[in-house]
């Protein structure tokens, strides 16, 4: 399996920000006082990793899984449909040369996959209590920023290509 520019970019990308909050939170873990004092960025920062890291094993599986999935756009079916739902992701992919579908739909489907849980998280905070509501808003943070990285690697694939 080929690592493209696309995919080895956006998970140095994600990778760089998982460490970080693991590298704060490992810190608070091994010193129970600074964690007390600290217990609200802690707690933030676990929220953030779980919107960060939830796009990571996502964008990973389907990289490491596409050569099987050749029928569904090179994506997990539940993937897929998210995918297929979205129909001018759908078009670029269909649009794409063939030697480049596979990162098409790995961005794309990444992409949707992201859109949707944002939505999913916005449409709960409504109803949520404010210490809910802020978990909430860390772990779209933790989305949005993955998607950041990943539209800057799709950004800088474009580069090597042209």
């Amino acid at each position: 399996m080929d690592n493209s520019c696309f995919f080895k970019t956006a998970k140095e990308l994600i990778n760089i920000e998982t460490r970080k909050i693991e590298s704060f939170c490992d810190t608070l873990d091994k010193d129970p006082i600074a964690k007390k004092k600290q217990i609200t960025e802690y707690i933030r920062a676990k929220h953030r990793y779980a919107g960060v890291s939830n796009v990571c094993a996502i964008f990973s599986l389907n990289h490491r899984v596409a050569e099987s999935n050749t029928k569904t756009h090179y994506l997990i079916p539940q993937l897929n449909d998210i995918f297929a739902a979205t129909p001018e992701y759908l078009a670029l992919y269909d649009d794409a040369p063939d030697s480049e579908k596979r990162d098409y739909a790995l961005y794309y489907g990444t992409i949707a996959f992201v859109d949707s849980e944002i939505a999913k998280h916005e449409s709960r905070i409504l109803n949520s209590t404010d210490w809910e509501k802020v978990e909430l808003e860390e772990r779209i943070g933790g989305l949005r920023f993955a998607k950041e990285c990943l539209s800057e690697a799709w950004d800088k694939r474009k580069e090597v290509i042209v």
